[in-house]
């Protein structure tokens, strides 16, 4: 019976160890001072950028928005000499400018055309605007005032006579951005009544040419 008894004992004690044993095995041992990196959340989306301001136009004093502004940027002249020519060195000092305005406007000129200009033939030149404290010379004060086209001859001496038969001017108009006038782009005035001599002085040395505010010649005087 203790014989019996023992052997149960042990038997039992022999089923815990191994029991024991296994449990150990299966378990994993804990790792000491084990130190986790903890990894930082992403930074939030940037906000999206503002929407564009909307563009606005300049308003003029009137309200209108871009109200384009016209002025005189380029003029060329014509002359046409008839049966007696202009020889060289005789000059020929050749403005166009707001008629009647004095020295308010900005004018353009040709200072010095020293150069022969034959019997019977057009002579063709461009007129630089005049340097100085002048207002524009915009279509608006033409229109108010017409223009008016001055060809002023010396004569090299006294008995040199020139004959004028025509005189032709073109005048180009452009906005404030550069853009030509729609309809008066290249506007061309024919004076066909310019007629008449210019001599030395005394004499006759000046030839004016005028027009209304729709671009008519008007008159052409010598004086």
């Amino acid at each position: 019976m203790k014989k019996l008894l023992f052997t149960t004992v042990l038997a039992a004690l022999t089923i815990s160890t191994v029991n024991a044993q296994i449990i150990q095995k299966s378990v994993p041992p804990v790792k000491q001072n084990v130190i986790l990196k903890t990894v930082p959340a992403p930074p939030p989306p940037a906000p999206a950028p503002p929407p564009p301001l909307p563009t606005t136009n300049k308003t003029t004093a009137g309200g209108a928005e871009n109200t384009p502004v016209y002025r005189l940027t380029a003029v060329k002249v014509n002359i046409r000499t008839g049966n007696d020519n202009k020889e060289y060195p005789s000059g020929v000092r050749t403005t166009l400018g707001v008629r009647g305005s004095g020295m308010e406007y900005f004018y353009f000129v040709q200072n010095n055309l020293k150069n022969e200009m034959k019997s019977n033939t057009n002579t063709e030149f461009g007129l630089e605007k005049a340097t100085g404290n002048f207002k524009e010379i915009t279509l608006d004060a033409l229109q108010n005032a017409g223009c008016e086209i001055r060809i002023n001859y010396s004569a090299n001496f006294q008995l040199d006579a020139w004959k004028i038969e025509a005189v032709t001017a073109t005048l180009e108009f452009r906005d404030q951005n550069g853009n030509l006038h729609p309809t008066l782009s290249q506007k061309t005035i024919n004076f066909s009544n310019a007629n008449g001599f210019l001599n030395g002085y005394p004499g006759t040395t000046l030839m004016i040419c005028n027009t209304d505010g729709y671009f008519n010649p008007l008159s052409a005087s010598i004086e």
